[in-house]
């Protein structure tokens, strides 16, 4: 596998862990995330596949292709830990903290599939969608409980539109039976979230539309025929829209 597809799956994995995770975690402890997604075929050295990718595209000033990167400079090496991309600088020289940066539109993220499905429901719909968009109603548990981000929101059909990639469905252990502020497993409060979702943005006058990976076949990535795939999102829209 190129270097570039590893960086999209990467982006992809990180994006669906952090939507329902706020913590830094350390790189190499998502070794089991890649590994189920095809990534890496297997761990070696206590996660050196992800760290010597990080250092390379460290080393090649490339490093913002994975905006989740958080790199913790040492006097000899670098501890690399993965973060939310709207909290993770890029480095950390010891205890100097660079400044938050916007990434939704990062090259590596902009490639993915959630990214294909939803330009290709911005083509149907005739409207950008405002990408990562937060309701201030819609928030996980905590206090403050904090915003839950959408895959798509767009304003003028009143419809959030969520795109479930093969690791949305499928858990690992090593991450879900971590336990969360609330007292339930992250597996059980990925879940929880997801529901809420679906249960509050209706009860705002907001549809829902889920559109998985499943629906344009079995492959963990998309084959990204374009006809065939608007074909699939506008039918899956046509349920939700009349019109289309």
């Amino acid at each position: 596998m190129k270097q570039e597809e590893k960086i999209q799956l990467i982006n992809a994995v990180l994006k669906e862990y952090f939507k329902t995770h706020t913590e830094k975690e350390l790189a190499k402890n998502f070794m089991p995330l890649f590994i189920k997604a095809g990534i890496f075929e297997k761990d070696k050295k206590n996660g050196w596949p992800i760290r010597e990718l990080l250092r390379d595209l460290n080393e090649g000033k490339k490093l913002k292709a994975i905006p989740y990167t958080i790199a913790e400079r040492k006097e000899k090496n670098i501890n690399w830990f993965f973060a939310p991309s709207s909290e993770a600088p890029q480095i950390i020289e010891k205890a100097t903290i660079a400044p938050k940066k916007e990434t939704s539109q990062s090259k590596g993220r902009s490639n993915s599939d959630e990214y294909y499905v939803i330009d290709l429901c911005d083509e149907i719909l005739k409207q950008k969608a405002s990408r990562q968009h937060t309701f201030d109603f819609l928030r996980g548990d905590g206090n403050p409980g904090k915003k839950l981000p959408v895959d798509a929101y767009y304003a003028k059909k009143n419809l959030v539109v969520e795109y479930y990639e093969k690791q949305h469905t499928e858990s690992v252990s090593f991450f879900d039976n971590k336990q969360t502020v609330s007292g339930v497993s992250r597996g059980e409060q990925r879940k929880i979230y997801d529901a809420r979702r679906k249960e509050i943005l209706p009860k705002h006058g907001i549809s829902v539309v889920t559109i998985s990976y499943s629906d344009f076949g079995s492959t963990k990535k998309l084959k990204r025929n374009k006809e065939v795939d608007l074909a699939v999102v506008r039918r899956i829209l046509k349920k939700h829209i009349d019109n289309l």
